[in-house]
């Protein structure tokens, strides 16, 4: 009895050797991300089990004796296995559906180049495939002895080489149909339910981390009271310009995205393409400046002679002063992204609604120091989002978007309408972007990189007399001053609607779990 399994398994051995040593095949280059590596793990496991492997060397060089550069047609392989002595050809390819990445592997039959039979590995990632290293030659032994070398001449007379180990010709069976783009069942390593339950890949989860530029030009034409200005003599209206223009591609962004899609962790998902998303932006790095002009500096009486000049209204010694610079931005809404597509590829679209706000805010206890007729005002936009967009993948792993979206105002912010306008109405927006994406499956399940180019626009109708009106007592560190009046009716300040525009360009590095 002890030595039962020892002479079986050496028996084993004995039997499954010359198997081994009759077989000579070829392994052809593999499809799909990660081939070379999969391929490889696979040519290993067949040389630790005795199969000879043809050389690649080998292979090209019959391959251009017999004039071909790849083998497409069943009647191609017959000639390379002749010239090879080749018995089987492996080919593989790995795709992917939905949430699961298959590995398949076709072999052909050396004699009339027809599929003898194929194996799959399947998983949620990548790494799961790399069970081709453990089980790859069991899953071909069968299907290799299968598989025979073309005839050969012997003595003027054709005559086919015979695998000693293939099963009876009673025994065997069909050769299996071409795969479908399903994993066969009973061989997938991952439940089969997993790739019907998400074939368009929808996402359940999707971060990214977000770094880029903003870019902002502003620019507004303000009419004054001349009293106010040289030579200080009311009565006149004097134009000026209110500009803030960025540097460059303007100034650093940091922030992050975050997409929920509650449905589609669930089995049978109803809704997949329903989700909830939140931005945030907030800038780094910004600074603006401008000409200084204390409001206790007095007129020099040289200069200015005898007229009455307000306190403030000119600026004898300007010097550039800093002022503290903060940008930040928050949306939160509804998006639903339906992908109307056979596949991953889509095209998928997209609709947006959600509230959200762009501050764009200068100090104001540095804009007291500056000269009034460049004090650009804090803005602080409020804004309901309705928007859309298509997205569609050029490659399983390129994809290409836009979008569009309009912006219903709700606020402008109280400082702006102290300094430029206080019966100043709801400011109005558009948003038009464009994104390229990359599915960086090579490096982990899930990753990618976006390169997104935005621009968007508020334009605000600023109306009514700032805080510090005509006649009145206005403090010495007021910010604004009050706008020309006939009468009671305002009829200066900024009479055009005011296109604020800003220009930002945005890298997105992220994850999504599906």
């Amino acid at each position: 009895m002890p030595f039962r399994v020892p002479l079986f398994a050496l028996a084993l051995v004995v039997g499954v050797v010359p198997l081994a040593s009759a077989q000579r095949v070829v392994v052809e280059r593999f499809g799909g991300p990660q081939a070379a590596r999969l391929r490889g793990l696979l040519v290993q496991s067949l040389e630790e089990n005795g199969v000879e492997l043809v050389p690649d060397a080998e292979v090209q060089s019959a391959m251009r004796e017999a004039g071909f550069r790849t083998l497409r047609e069943e009647d191609d392989y017959p000639r390379v296995a002749q010239a090879l002595g080749a018995s089987a050809f492996v080919s593989g390819r790995v795709s992917r559906a939905g949430r699961t990445w298959v590995l398949r592997v076709n072999v052909r039959s050396g004699a009339d180049g027809m599929r003898v039979g194929v194996a799959s590995w399947s998983g949620r990632n990548l790494a799961a495939l790399r069970a081709v290293r453990r089980s790859g030659h069991s899953k071909l032994a069968e299907v290799l002895a299968v598989a025979r070398a073309p005839a050969t001449e012997v003595g003027g007379r054709t005559e086919t080489t015979a695998d000693p180990n293939a099963p009876p010709w009673y025994a065997r069976t069909e050769p299996e149909t071409p795969p479908s783009d399903e994993p066969p069942s009973g061989e997938p390593e991952e439940p089969p339910a997993d790739g019907a339950r998400n074939p368009k890949g929808y996402p359940g989860i999707r971060f990214g981390l977000l770094g880029g530029t903003l870019r902002r030009s502003m620019r507004a034409n303000v009419l004054v009271d001349s009293a106010f200005r040289p030579p200080f003599e009311p009565g006149m209206r004097l134009e000026e310009e209110r500009v803030y223009r960025s540097a460059g591609v303007g100034h650093l962004e940091m922030g992050f995205s975050f997409e929920l899609f509650p449905d589609a962790f669930v089995a049978n998902p109803t809704v997949p393409w329903l989700g909830l998303v939140v931005h945030y932006r907030h800038s780094l790095l910004l600074d603006s400046e401008g000409p200084s002009c204390l409001p206790s500096q007095e007129p020099d009486p040289a200069l200015v002679g005898d007229v009455d000049v307000p306190r403030g209204a000119r600026c004898p010694n300007a010097d550039v002063v800093p002022v503290e610079t903060t940008q930040q931005e928050l949306y939160a809404g509804v998006r639903l992204e339906p992908n109307v597509g056979s596949d991953v590829r889509g095209p998928w679209l997209t609709f947006d609604a959600g509230y959200g706000f762009f501050k764009f805010t200068l100090d104001p206890k540095d804009l007291v120091l500056l000269d009034r007729t460049t004090i650009v005002p804090p803005l602080d936009y409020r804004y309901v989002n309705v928007g859309a967009g298509i997205r569609y993948g050029l490659h399983p792993m390129v994809f290409l978007g836009a979008r569009f979206a309009y912006r219903v105002g709700l606020d402008v912010g109280a400082d702006a309408r102290r300094i430029w306008g206080a019966s100043t109405g709801r400011p109005s927006g558009l948003q038009v972007g464009a994104e390229l994406r990359h599915e960086m499956t090579w490096l982990a399940d899930g990753a990618f990189l976006a390169i997104g180019v935005e621009w968007f626009r508020f334009t605000t109708v600023f109306r009514g007399q700032t805080a510090c009106r005509a006649g009145s007592e206005c403090a010495e560190y007021d910010l604004w001053e009050p706008w020309p009046e006939t009468g009671d009716i305002v009829d200066g300040g900024i009479r055009d609607p005011l296109d604020d525009d800003y220009l930002r360009l945005t890298l997105n590095i992220g994850w999504a779990y599906r």
